[in-house]
């Protein structure tokens, strides 16, 4: 699913995702099944106007072709205005309320999303793991970050929601490190300002595991932080407001970096609801735990109906605590995503069996290491009111050329 990363610490930011109501010419693979902007589709599914009650129709196409489509760099200006429009436009809205108003129509985009999502290739336990004993289990000392650094919101309320780009860049990074044992901490910024070229509808506006992958699946190269102009600085760029990167895309040092083959992106059953089959929260469990267990960081989508317990939760607990999402009765809608890292998880108490989470909010004083725990014992096929699903799970599947060594010239 497409998603957004507008929660931050101390307020409620809806960064909507009109981004798929726009077909455009991609600077990565072009997008191979797009009409013109006067017909506004996707293998001949308008999205200008998704039908809610026909939403199995996108189960016939490719989420990666939604990705590209949403490239709108190569349209001239006169074309840029004309979309700016129709991002403004409050369409299809019953409820006078803007938040309300604006969640009605991302959840059309994102339940179109979710349905093509159903064509995306899952993770198959490997046969090592298919029974893992209780215990614990973390990434977080082969992991090479800096906990102040490993932060989206450059310590502002109203930031860049390129949440997606942290947990994937991330899930990549550690890839690296367990297959060939580079321990470099990868750039964030070298993909957030090449992704759509770092304007209009770009990192900073959202996104998906399968677009990351998508992405380096063309560019086949994973670019150090420490390169030139390669560390984040696009905190203060926001999608919203029609900014763009504040770090151009060429002014980022691409040598040295380290060659990629395949990528891409798979899904874990955890959700027995979507999934339209019985998933036990026994199954859902030990799939998460063997991705782990098998050198893989779990990229994990958590998308709530009410924003309010998290924040509270991350902003006045410790690490030591265990927070447990929930539905909160009366609401009607998802109140949008956030994208973060599971790297682990100590399951040792069944009473106390939780998930070790990088989130991408930086280090405070009850937050040293940026990370919370969250509860194992939780509803896997959760889906909000308005039947987006609560919890998604991914992990990149990369494979690498022969000679995979950093290159430097």
């Amino acid at each position: 699913m497409a998603n957004i990363c507008g929660v931050v610490p101390g307020t409620l930011v809806l960064i909507v995702i009109f981004t798929l109501l726009f077909v455009a010419p991609s600077s990565g693979d072009s997008c191979q099944s797009c009409d013109n902007l006067t017909n506004i589709s996707v293998s001949g599914i308008n999205l200008q106007n998704i039908d809610p009650g026909n939403l199995t129709a996108f189960r016939s196409i490719d989420s990666r072709e939604i990705g590209r489509a949403m490239d709108i760099s190569g349209y001239p200006d006169s074309d840029l205005e004309q979309i700016g429009t129709i991002i403004t436009t409050n369409q299809n809205n019953e409820n006078p309320d803007s938040s309300a108003a604006v969640m009605s129509l991302q959840t059309d985009v994102v339940l179109a999303m979710q349905e093509a999502n159903r064509n995306l290739p899952r993770f198959t336990v490997p046969e090592n793991v298919t029974s893992l004993p209780r215990g614990s289990f973390s990434h977080l000392d082969t992991f090479s970050y800096i906990p102040s650094e490993w932060d989206q919101t450059g310590g502002m309320d109203e930031h860049c929601g390129n949440c997606w780009v942290w947990a994937d860049t991330g899930a990549l990074q550690l890839d690296l490190a367990y297959q060939k044992n580079f321990t470099d901490r990868l750039s964030v910024q070298y993909f957030t300002s090449s992704y759509h070229n770092g304007t209009g509808i770009w990192a900073c506006c959202g996104g998906s595991p399968v677009w990351f992958a998508d992405f380096y699946n063309t560019t086949k190269k994973a670019v150090p932080w420490s390169n030139t102009n390669a560390s984040f600085v696009d905190s203060r760029s926001m999608c919203e407001k029609g900014e763009s990167t504040a770090m151009n895309a060429s002014n980022i040092e691409i040598i040295p970096y380290y060659p990629l083959d395949q990528v891409s992106a798979l899904m874990i059953s955890t959700n027995a609801q979507y999934e339209e089959r019985p998933i036990t929260n026994e199954t859902a469990i030990n799939a998460i735990k063997s991705a782990l267990q098998s050198g893989k960081a779990v990229i994990f989508v958590y998308t709530p109906d009410n924003w309010t317990p998290m924040m509270n939760f991350w902003n006045d607990q410790t690490e030591e605590d265990i927070f447990t999402p929930h539905l909160t009765q009366g609401t009607l809608y998802n109140d949008g995503g956030h994208v973060m890292l599971i790297l682990g998880y100590n399951d040792s108490d069944q009473e106390n069996q939780y998930w070790i989470i990088l989130n991408s909010w930086g280090s405070s004083e009850n937050r040293p290491h940026a990370i919370f725990r969250m509860n194992m014992d939780i509803d896997y096929s959760l889906q909000n009111p308005d039947g987006v699903n609560s919890y998604e799970f991914y992990v990149l599947n990369v494979t690498y050329p022969e000679n995979s060594s950093l290159i430097s010239q």
